[in-house]
């Protein structure tokens, strides 16, 4: 498959996301040098829809987002370093979006299962990445909310979109029982902002039992 044709002219910004991503990351406890490496060598701009080039045109190299469907580099390295991939884990996305954040998963962990109600955006996301050579990843077209059972167990669950408590049991049952662990937002959405004011919930499950906890990560995103 031919590579997409590079949409976007290089702008130099005076704090482009790589530096936000690498400021982020010194102040992890272990530097994670494979993240960050995903995210310098990963060219954003080829997961820009065609109908929003022009719109990205001088935000693509800055911490920008739009809606639901691009999120910030710097909200998707946080929720990313949460999951603390090794490298042989089996991990479920809950919507694949521009397949964005899908990509940078795939050169983390073992396989990556991601699934997208849109089925026009995840055939896009399945095109993308396929022109980049990334192999090790299963696009579902289905509701996220439930998960993916046929395929459980997942060493890892990330999930975009956030909830207001806790996680539900169907998709607790979905994780590995002797070591797994399930990233989410919790919080409200502030219409005026456009934004949703709150953190992220890190939900374990180690030897079958089951903590939930909220870190601060994700506050003010």
């Amino acid at each position: 498959m031919d590579q997409p044709k590079q949409p976007f002219e290089l702008i130099d910004h005076a704090r482009p996301f790589l530096d936000i991503i690498r400021e982020q990351a010194q102040q992890l406890r272990s530097y994670p040098h494979r993240l960050v490496a995903q995210f310098e060598t990963l060219p954003r701009e080829l997961f820009v829809p065609e109908e929003w080039q022009e719109l990205f045109r001088d935000r693509i190299h800055r911490d920008a987002g739009y809606g639901g469907l691009i999120s910030q580099p710097g909200v998707i390295f946080g929720m990313v370093a949460a999951l603390q991939l090794k490298g042989k884990e089996v991990v479920f996305e809950a919507g694949t979006g521009t397949g964005y954040q899908t990509a940078i998963l795939a050169g983390l962990c073992s396989h990556v299962y991601t699934v997208e109600r849109d089925s026009a955006r995840l055939q896009a996301a399945q095109q993308r990445l396929a022109s980049l050579g990334i192999s090790n990843v299963t696009f579902v077209h289905g509701d996220a909310a439930q998960g993916l059972p046929q395929s459980a167990p997942f060493d890892r669950m990330i999930f975009g979109a956030a909830i207001h408590d806790l996680v539900d049991q169907h998709l607790i049952d979905q994780m590995a029982a002797a070591r797994s662990r399930l990233v989410v937002p919790t919080g409200t959405y502030h219409h005026q902002r456009g934004m949703i004011i709150g953190d992220l919930l890190l939900c374990d499950k180690r030897d079958g039992q089951v903590t939930q906890k909220i870190t601060s990560v994700y506050h003010g995103t």
